[in-house]
C-alpha cells in the first residue's frame, strides 16, 4: 500500500526516468504512470553464470598493480605488507618512470617480495602487465574514467579485480562489469574502504545484533570535505580532479557514503536500490575561488564549472526505506560522511559519532552508556586485529583490514565481502544522479544489476564471525 501510495505521487509530479543498459533515458509522463504500470529498466540477457557467492581458493595470491599515484603509491605499501604469505606483487605499473622506480625501491627495501616486474612510459604499458600469465589478482589504482576499461581487459585476460572507488562513471559501464564478471567468472571488488572503518563496522555489528530493532527505515551518508584550493594546486588540474568538476553533473563520489549504508540495510541481500532523485545547488566556489589565481594560472577567471557546491539525492530501496546522499567538496564545513542510521530501538549519527537508544527520546546516551556500548559491539575483526591494523595504518587501519580482508577471502575460498553487484549499484548513484537533475530532480529508476537475484537472503561475509 505504501508503494502504492508513493508511485502515485510520483504520478501527480513530473514523471520518472528509466535508463538503458547502453545509457538512455525514458521519460514516463505523469499520465502513464496513473495507469498504474509501474516503470522498469530492462536488463540485457545474462552472458554467463550469476557470480553472487563465488569463490576462488588461491593459497599465495600473485598481485599486478596499475597507478601509482598518492592512493596506489600508499595502498601498495599495504599490499606489500600481505607477503609472503597472503600473496606477492609480481608487478607495478604506471605511465610515469618516477614512480615506478620509487615503488620499486621500496618493495625491493622492505624485503618480503621480490623485485616486481615494472612497466612504465607509455599510454599502453598497463595492457602488457595484464597480459602476464603469472597474475591473479589486478589491483586498478587510476583516475575514474579508466577503472572501468582496465577492469574489463583484466577480467577478460583470466584475472580477479580489484578497483578504486567510483568502479564505473556510466550506466553502461556498470553493466560491463557485470556482464564481464559473469562471462568470464572473475571476482570485480570495488575498493570501498570506508566499510572497513572502526566505527562503521560497530554500526554495522549493532545492527546485526538487534540493537536498532527489528527494522531500519532511514540513513543518510555522504562525502563532505572542502577541497576547494586542492583543485588548483598543479598536481590536481593536470590529472582528472578538476576535469571532472567543469564537464559533469552530479554526485562524482558516492560510495564512502553510500557503502557503509548498503551493508547496514543489506542491499542486494534481500533488498534494493529503486529510486534516486538529486539536485544540485548552484556552483559559487570555484570560481570565486578562479578569481583570486595569478593570470598565468590555468584555471585564471574559470567560470564554466558544471557541478554545483552541494548535490543532494534521496534514494528509495525496495523495502522503502529511505537514504539521503550529499555530495560537498566546495563549501566551508568540517569533513564528514554522516554516517546516519535510524531503526525502530535506535540511532547513530557520525561526526561526532553519538548513540541514542532511548526510545523515550531523551536524546543521545552519555559518554559511559556510548563506551558499554563501543566495548561490547565492536566488531570482533577489530578487536582481533587493532594493533595490526593501525601498525600498518590507512585511514586509522581500515585501508589494511580491507586489503587485509580481500587476500584472506582467497586464501580461504571463500566470497570477497563485496562483489561486482555491489560495484555497479553503488557507482550508479554518480550517473543516476547527473540523469536526475539533467530532468528536473525527477526520480530515476536504479537498473537491477542481479537481475533479481537480490532477492536472496544472502549472508554478509564480514559479519561471519567464524571467518574472522
Amino acid at each position: 500500500m505504501q508503494r502504492r501510495k508513493y508511485l502515485k505521487g510520483m504520478a501527480t509530479a513530473a514523471g520518472i526516468v528509466t535508463v538503458s543498459s547502453t545509457g538512455n533515458a525514458q521519460v514516463w509522463d505523469s499520465d502513464e504512470l496513473s495507469k498504474g504500470e509501474e516503470p522498469k529498466n530492462p536488463s540485457p540477457p545474462r552472458k554467463g553464470d550469476s557470480v553472487m557467492g563465488l569463490t576462488d581458493q588461491i593459497d599465495t595470491v600473485n598481485v599486478g598493480i596499475i597507478g601509482l599515484g598518492n592512493r596506489g603509491f600508499s595502498m601498495t605499501q599495504l599490499i606489500d605488507a600481505m607477503a609472503p604469505d597472503k600473496g606477492v606483487i609480481k608487478a607495478i605499473c604506471d605511465i610515469r618512470e618516477k614512480p615506478v622506480e620509487e615503488m620499486s625501491d621500496w618493495i625491493k627495501e622492505e624485503g618480503k617480495n621480490d623485485p616486481p616486474a615494472t612497466y612504465s612510459g607509455s599510454k599502453n604499458s598497463w595492457r602488457k602487465l595484464v597480459q602476464r600469465d603469472d597474475l591473479d589478482l589486478v589491483f586498478v589504482f587510476t583516475p575514474h574514467q579508466a577503472h572501468t576499461p582496465m577492469a574489463e581487459y583484466a577480467m577478460k585476460k583470466g584475472k580477479h579485480v580489484a578497483v578504486e572507488v567510483p568502479a564505473a562513471t556510466t550506466i553502461q559501464e556498470c553493466w560491463t562489469l557485470v556482464d564481464t564478471a559473469e562471462k568470464t567468472q572473475k571476482q570485480c571488488v570495488m575498493l570501498e574502504n570506508v566499510c572497513y572503518f572502526d566505527i562503521e563496522m560497530w554500526v554495522l555489528n549493532m545492527v546485526r545484533q538487534g540493537v536498532f530493532g527489528d527494522k531500519l527505515t532511514y540513513a543518510s551518508g555522504g562525502y563532505i570535505h572542502n577541497l576547494v584550493a586542492e583543485y588548483f594546486f598543479e598536481a590536481y588540474w593536470k590529472d582528472w580532479r578538476s576535469k571532472n568538476h567543469r564537464k559533469y553533473k552530479g554526485d562524482l563520489y558516492p560510495t564512502h557514503g553510500l557503502g557503509p549504508i548498503a551493508f547496514y540495510m543489506g542491499i542486494n541481500r534481500g533488498d534494493r536500490l529503486e529510486y534516486i532523485a538529486s539536485q544540485e545547488s548552484p556552483e559559487t566556489q570555484l570560481t570565486e575561488r578562479a578569481k583570486e589565481l595569478p593570470e598565468d594560472h590555468w584555471a585564471h577567471g574559470a567560470d564554466d564549472w558544471a557541478n554545483g557546491d552541494t548535490t543532494r539525492s534521496e534514494i528509495l530501496t525496495e523495502q522503502d526505506r529511505q537514504i539521503h546522499l550529499q555530495f560537498d567538496v566546495k563549501t566551508n564545513r568540517g569533513y564528514s560522511r554522516k554516517n546516519e542510521l535510524a531503526g525502530v530501538d535506535a540511532y547513530h549519527e557520525g561526526f561526532p559519532s553519538q548513540l541514542a537508544v532511548d526510545s523515550e527520546g531523551h536524546g543521545f546516551v552519555d559518554d559511559a552508556t556510548y563506551d558499554q556500548y563501543y566495548e561490547e559491539y565492536r566488531h570482533p575483526l577489530w578487536v582481533q586485529m587493532e594493533e595490526i591494523a593501525e601498525e600498518y595504518g590507512g585511514h586509522g587501519g581500515g585501508d589494511f583490514l580491507e586489503i587485509y580482508r580481500l587476500f584472506d577471502a582467497f586464501n580461504d575460498g571463500r566470497p570477497p565481502d563485496m562483489d561486482v553487484y555491489d560495484a555497479a549499484a553503488w557507482s550508479a548513484v554518480r550517473p543516476l544522479s547527473a540523469t536526475s537533475i539533467e530532468y528536473g530532480g525527477i526520480p530515476v529508476k536504479f537498473p537491477d544489476f542481479t537481475r533479481g537475484d537480490w532477492q536472496n537472503k544472502r549472508k554478509l561475509q564480514v559479519m561471519d564471525f567464524d571467518t574472522i
